[in-house]
């Protein structure tokens, strides 16, 4: 070998073991992360010729678990994916992380892992994380280096969107019809699948809450069109982006210019109705400190040490958001203030609820759900007892004319309407609502709360129609029973219920509509009805009046068994009787009507399933 061949294959071998050695390092990298954006955070990211690594910080509540999909995987953006491999720490500060087993959350409620994937090219400059198939995986997407980001090019008919310079809310007037949403998102990608929410209200004419999500098309647009009575502000956004308050109006329609983002600052422009309020709102929930944050709420309050002091800060931070509030638009400062007044006086009225619903860790992060809160409450009833009422507070923003727009009117109580100055109009709107929810419940309180607009009273005979048109549906349905029993009297609707299968084995599930458990758990349990088609056995499924009649007729035609929709008296038995202090509540009996197991919340298929065997042999 001559002399020149050996130095080139020196100099080969030092460029390969260079190359072996190159490490590419993206700091704090951008990434959207989805329905888990304030859980997760990839605080690095590391290219390597034999690997790649994610660097991931968990925010979870302590005691909890997460888990990750060994099917995981990173994709770049020709389609090539890359396994992960494992999730073995790196440094002191990271835990092991084993793929397809549980991680349990610390008691700091955070946790630095590693994510190991075989290596992408060292020239990649975006990838995306998910665990594959895995229903309510995990996906990150557009993670890349920070430092390298682009600006957002516009499409053309979106530049230059020009705003009134000041806007006014409409003056409240029922005016049936369809409000239209029309949304497109910059930088969509089909796979993300992502979901546009609107909701957060109860609309008018109904008991049930609207919460509902249209998909986005491939190309990252959508229409949403929402049947309304009138202006009304309303939740919308994207989970893991941001949830802002906007106001829609039936007949009217909303453009929105969306982009895929990291920051949680999605909204880009409006157009339409009230475009220039809609987009102040939109910035206001991005930058200011919202009152009704509670956790901002409690950090502040708890460092207080007498009620004059609690009090005192309630009332600077309600006086703060008002100053901030100035900055807007007419209607944009009406509907921040008004909502600033409605937690400001929820908060005072109800100090010892509002306050022990949070509990902080170790670490100072500070969680909502306590499971002492009950216990809490009776601790804390004394940190601050006032009555803003009784005080005589006047009143300064929820009087406004226009308030059906704001969320904050719909919270309120109609016996509060004595003590503010609401028209009448607004005040027969509010009672709608009010009749509706408690219809046949108090006859002694809708008396007081009657409705005298005519227009107002339309909606109640409207809602009245309607409910009867589905009670005459249900009366001819096979294993319905709708006020068939509302005769029975609440300690005998168990036995009455029971006496129907005697000889057979029953599971009893006590649910509701709204219940995301309980619905959960039907679709679990619908393999094994399947399996034990044969076997001699019922399910009975029970219900209340909080359950929507209209939600419920719709919901029970995927779930096979007998249905019963009870009284709120009957229903109460029940749950007592059974000492449940929730739903879903299971029980079963046997062939000789002796109950055999009881529980609250889902125990699992394999649970159930053993316990209904044992009745069986």
């Amino acid at each position: 070998m001559n002399k020149k061949t050996i130095i080139t294959a020196m100099l080969a071998l030092v460029t390969i073991a260079g190359l072996a050695q190159e490490t590419i390092v993206w700091e704090k990298p951008s990434a959207f992360m989805g329905a888990y954006n304030s859980k997760f955070e990839i605080t690095k990211v590391e290219l390597k010729q034999t690997e790649t690594v994610l660097h991931v910080l968990a925010n979870y509540n302590p005691g909890s678990w997460i888990r990750f999909d060994k099917n995981s995987f990173v994709q770049t953006p020709d389609g090539k994916k890359y396994a992960f491999t494992s999730g073995a720490k790196t440094n002191e500060k990271e835990s092991d992380l084993q793929p397809d087993s549980l991680f349990w959350m610390p008691e700091s409620g955070m946790a630095h892992l590693a994510l190991h994937f075989k290596p992408v090219p060292l020239d990649t400059k975006e990838m995306d994380f998910s665990e594959g198939d895995v229903e309510g995986g995990f996906q990150f997407w557009n993670i890349s280096d920070s430092n390298a980001q682009k600006g957002t090019v516009l499409p053309a008919d979106w530049q230059n969107v020009e705003y009134a310079k000041d806007e006014t809310l409409p003056i409240a007037k029922i005016n049936k019809g369809v409000a239209t949403i029309k949304v497109r998102m910059l930088g969509y990608k089909p796979g993300m699948k992502l979901d546009f929410y609107v909701g957060g209200f109860i609309p008018l004419g109904s008991t049930e809450r609207f919460d509902k999500k249209f998909p986005f098309a491939d190309d990252g647009t959508l229409t949403a069109e929402i049947p309304m009575w009138l202006a009304r502000e309303v939740t919308v956004g994207v989970e893991g982006m941001s949830l802002p308050k906007i106001v829609i109006a039936p007949g009217q329609e909303t453009s929105i210019l969306m982009k895929i983002t990291s920051d949680q600052r999605p909204f880009v422009a409006f157009k339409g109705y009230l475009a220039k309020t809609n987009m102040d709102m939109v910035n206001a929930y991005d930058t200011l400190e919202p009152f009704e944050d509670g956790y901002k709420t409690y950090h502040k309050v708890k460092e207080c040490q007498t009620p004059e002091e609690r009090l005192q800060c309630l009332k600077d931070i309600f006086n703060q958001r008002v100053a901030d509030a100035s900055r807007y638009t007419t209607a944009a400062k009406d509907l921040l203030c008004m909502e600033a007044e409605y937690n400001f006086f929820d908060w005072v009225n109800n100090f010892a609820h509002s306050y022990s619903h949070y509990w902080e860790s170790k670490n100072g992060v500070v969680y909502w759900g306590n499971d002492h809160y009950l216990e809490d409450v009776e601790k804390n009833k004394d940190l601050l007892v006032f009555s803003l009422i009784e005080s005589g507070y006047a009143f300064q923003y929820l009087d406004e004319p226009t308030s059906p727009c704001s969320s904050a009117f719909w919270q309120l109580d109609p016996s509060y309407f004595e003590f503010l100055k609401m028209n009448a109009y607004n005040c027969d709107l509010r009672r709608i609502y009010y009749k509706i929810d408690n219809d046949d419940n108090d006859n002694n309180v809708l008396k007081i709360y009657d409705i005298t607009n005519e227009d107002c009273k339309a909606v109640v005979r409207e809602y009245e129609a309607e409910q009867q048109r589905i009670a005459q549906q249900l009366v001819s349905q096979e294993n319905v029973f709708f006020q068939k029993y509302d005769d029975i009297a609440p300690e005998n609707i168990l036995q009455t219920i029971l006496d129907k299968y005697k000889g057979k084995t029953v599971l009893i599930d006590i649910w509701a509509t709204w219940c995301g458990p309980c619905r959960a758990g039907h679709r679990r349990m619908k393999p094994l009805k399947e399996e034990l088609i044969d076997k001699d056995i019922v399910f009975v499924y029970i219900t209340s009046p909080s359950s929507p009649l209209n939600t419920w007729q719709e919901i029970i035609k995927d779930i096979d068994g007998d249905h019963y929709y009870l009284t709120y008296a009957q229903y109460k038995y029940i749950l007592d009787k059974y000492e449940s202090d929730g739903i879903p509540t299971y029980a079963i009996y046997d062939a000789q009507g002796q109950q055999t197991f009881k529980n609250t919340g889902f125990p699992g298929v394999d649970k159930i399933k053993g316990e209904i065997e044992k009745t069986l042999k």
